[in-house]
């Protein structure tokens, strides 16, 4: 299912006819997509529900969990859509696991593994970092791995 958020107007100062402006889709699959449809209600898109790609002029693919969203988009026949929207050159957006789930390369994948869109030429990684926990471990620091924050390491 794809949210599309089409624009009412074109700015605040001109109104336009409901269809005039874009017309940028939501991917509802899991994750933080209502927000980012009230985001774009906010800004002055009608958000409404749409079953396909079909007649969006760009996406955004919300945080979640990107393996998850990958199995999600196999099951509902979505990856082939989605890597031909890509593809078509039209603007995406992907936020936090919608970027992983967007990147042509992931560090770290087992062979085979997560599905991806791709599209992007980016490789990304897992944010790694060092902490120091006081209440888990007094005077030491402890390595936190973010499994599902990106760390864009390359763009092509």
């Amino acid at each position: 299912m794809v949210v599309a958020a089409l624009p009412a107007n074109l700015c605040d100062s001109v109104q336009a006819p409901p269809t005039a402006g874009p017309a940028v889709g939501v991917l509802a699959l899991q994750g933080g997509y209502h927000e980012h449809a009230v985001m774009l209600s906010r800004l002055g898109c009608r958000v409404s529900e749409v079953p396909h790609l079909e007649g969006l002029d760009g996406l955004v693919i919300p945080g979640g969990e990107s393996t998850t969203m990958g199995h999600l988009a196999e099951r509902l026949a979505l990856l082939e859509p989605l890597r031909a929207f890509v593809a078509s050159g039209r603007p995406v957006l992907g936020t936090c696991a919608g970027l992983i789930f967007l990147a042509d390369e992931v560090v770290g994948q087992k062979q085979g593994g997560q599905k991806l869109v791709g599209g992007m030429d980016l490789t990304v990684d897992s944010f790694e970092t060092t902490l120091e926990a006081a209440d888990v471990a007094p005077a030491r620091r402890v390595p936190a791995v973010f499994i599902r924050a990106p760390a864009i390491l390359r763009t092509g």
